[in-house]
């Protein structure tokens, strides 16, 4: 009986030795496979355990450390810290801690290079004996990562100080962040005056829906370089025009809200004082324009009453005296005639710079006949022919429109003449809804609308100022070899 229970015992303690040979197997494994520095030191800090990335680490293999100190790896001027940290983590009953807190840890490799490091500690008894091993950590590239940020960080900030705009940050509401100008632009003495405070305190109350559904959306659906022009109440001074761009961000704090203000005060005042020049100068032109009509009405209609009658008169008056001539007077029948044809195309020549100057059928007869006949003549006086498509005689047409439209029509056709090379024009004027349009088309030669622009056609400009002054819109569509439309189109009520 003795003796099998001696040999149970010899088997037990067998098997506990082949395990703690597995165990310790299987630990040196993992020390010797680690991606950290491991090393172990005895109670005396001399290097039992040296693994291979320590090796890599400080540069030198463990044949060559084991048995010596740790203060090796250690500058001089940490080692006494260094050794007073071990034996106080030997007597504190505690078995792992980290090393350093908040203070850096540095190592040094064999070739005198100093480096950061992160480390943690831990004890433990083997054999009666106390063994501290640490794992270490070169923690070199994220230190020049951190720099690098920091650094990033500062350049950063200097230049947001240096930008023009002013820059707000807000986070739950409330502002976070903000540079100089934005200091400035809210008229605040200090930056601790702005920190803390919500946007909507210095957003004029008319504009609150919109910014309140505006950070709605950047919540839920960034959105970038969205332009929205808003007034600010500043502390000091009185309220501001400013054009806000809008975005939003993810930090470690969560989701940020950025705002870019740009001052345009001054620019809207500017705006607004262009567009009072620009309405005292349409209205100008407009006067302008129904002064020459006037005068040119006035001058036409001169030109055929009294001075087309006095020729016809003269006309009656050169045909009787060439009556009571006779045959034997053969010069003063041959100057008489030629009078006579003189005055015929004097007569021709008053009626058409009369027609020029202000057609009286447009004032006597309305706008369509008078296009009937001005497109008749250009297409006689031209070759070119002409497709004409008028609305129902019915139309009602006041004076200023009708004007304005025959005006457009004839320097229309004039360019055709001068510059298009047709064959083909066709003229449509259509009553659509609330407004008439007149389109000009041809197939001549076309050109460049936006060379065109760049140079001085008062045609077109003349034209296009027409439009504007009645609140119509001048179109002009062409290529070069392909023809050339013109449309303008006038409300019936303006």
């Amino acid at each position: 009986m003795g003796s099998e229970r001696d040999r149970n015992v010899e088997t037990s303690a067998e098997r506990m030795v082949v395990a703690m040979r597995e165990t310790a197997a299987r630990l040196n494994g993992i020390i010797q496979s680690a991606m950290d520095a491991i090393i172990t030191v005895d109670e005396h800090q001399d290097i039992v355990i040296f693994n291979p990335a320590a090796e890599k680490m400080f540069g030198c293999s463990a044949a060559d450390v084991l048995g010596t100190p740790l203060d090796q790896f250690i500058p001089a001027r940490y080692r006494d810290a260094h050794r007073s940290h071990i034996r106080q983590f030997g007597t504190a009953g505690v078995t792992t801690r980290r090393m350093g807190g908040q203070s850096e840890i540095i190592g040094l490799r064999v070739d005198g290079e100093e480096f950061p490091i992160e480390a943690s500690i831990s004890q433990a008894l083997v054999g009666g004996k106390k063994l501290f091993s640490v794992i270490l950590r070169d923690v070199t590239q994220r230190k020049q990562t951190e720099e690098a940020l920091r650094d990033s960080a500062e350049r950063y900030q200097r230049l947001v100080e240096l930008v023009p705009d002013a820059i707000w940050i807000e986070r739950d509401g409330r502002i976070t962040f903000v540079n100089r100008a934005c200091q400035e632009l809210l008229g605040a003495d200090s930056v601790a005056q702005l920190l803390g405070k919500s946007p909507l305190e210095f957003i004029h109350p008319d504009f609150h829906p919109l910014a309140l559904s505006r950070r709605e959306r950047l919540r839920t659906e960034p959105q970038r370089n969205v332009f929205v022009e808003k007034k600010i109440v500043p502390l000091r001074g009185v309220p501001r025009e400013v054009e806000v761009a809008e975005t939003s961000f993810h930090d470690e704090g969560g989701i940020a809200l950025l705002a870019v203000l740009r001052d345009i005060t001054e620019r809207k005042g500017t705006e607004h004082e262009l567009h009072e020049s620009r309405e005292q100068l349409r209205s100008m032109a407009a006067a302008l324009h129904a002064a020459r009509e006037e005068e040119q009405t006035r001058i036409a209609r001169e030109l055929h009453d009294e001075l087309g009658q006095a020729l016809t008169a003269l006309k009656m008056d050169v045909a009787a005296i060439a009556s009571e001539l006779t045959a034997e007077q053969v010069a003063a029948l041959g100057r008489t005639q030629e009078m006579a044809r003189m005055l015929q195309n004097t007569v021709a020549a008053v009626r058409r710079i009369a027609t020029e100057l202000r057609p009286l059928m447009l004032d006597d007869l309305g706008l369509l006949p008078t296009i009937g006949w001005l497109t008749n003549d250009f297409s006689k006086r031209t070759g070119v022919a002409v497709e004409l498509s008028l609305p129902e005689p019915e139309t009602d047409i006041d004076p200023e429109l009708s004007t304005a439209l025959f005006r457009v029509l004839q320097e229309a056709l004039t360019n055709v003449a001068r510059h298009a090379g047709a064959t083909r024009v066709q003229v449509a004027l259509t009553c659509l809804g609330a407004e008439m349009q007149l389109r000009v088309s041809d197939n001549g030669n076309g050109f460049d609308t936006s060379a065109v622009r760049r140079t001085k056609t008062f045609g077109l400009l003349g034209m296009r100022e027409r439009a504007s002054m009645l609140g119509g819109t001048l179109t002009i569509e062409s290529k070069p070899a392909a023809g050339t439309s013109v449309e303008i189109a006038i409300p019936l009520q303006r």
